[in-house]
């Protein structure tokens, strides 16, 4: 498993458009994505899941990868993450 945090800096946080392209992204790969916040788990592959956690700027998340690319799979998701949150 990998696993990285990521802290929103957008001062939109979570919004439906950043939640469509990091599940478009997970999607992509055959990795389980989950993504933590304080109190909630979602499915990184489900759009509405990451929504549903109404990541605030500031807020810090926590995304686990387990799979077969797991390791690339964290890399680009990272990578989409720090551009896009």
């Amino acid at each position: 498993m990998r696993s990285f945090s990521h802290v929103i800096a957008d001062s939109q946080g979570l919004h439906a458009r950043s939640c469509v392209v990091v599940s478009r992204e997970a999607s992509k790969w055959t990795s389980d994505v989950s993504v933590y916040d304080a109190e909630h788990k979602a499915d990184g592959k489900s759009m509405a899941s990451l929504l549903a956690l109404r990541g605030i700027k500031g807020d810090e998340l926590l995304v686990e990868v387990e799979g077969s690319d797991e390791a690339e799979a964290a890399s680009a998701l990272e990578a989409l993450m720090r551009m896009s949150l």
